[in-house]
């Protein structure tokens, strides 16, 4: 997982502006050997490593989307 910073984001119907940062889970997440498992909580595992990931590098930050993908705009 990588977290990219962008100034406007356009997807999954959502339109987003400002000092955004993105990271996208999703592919982590089905390489996992416990994608497809019924009740694994996958989402939730790879999102809380998501929110660590911006969380260590940026600090507060207003989450605005977290499915299927973390969108987040700095506070600075």
């Amino acid at each position: 997982m990588k977290a990219e910073r962008f100034d406007e984001y356009h997807k999954h119907g959502c339109h987003f502006y400002g000092k955004l940062v993105v990271v996208k889970y999703q592919d982590d997440m089905q390489k996992d050997p416990k994608w497809g498992t019924f009740n694994a909580g996958l989402t939730w595992d790879y999102l809380a490593k998501a929110r660590a990931i911006v969380q260590e590098r940026y600090g507060e930050t207003e989450i605005l989307l977290s499915v299927p993908e973390l969108v987040v705009r700095l506070e600075t």
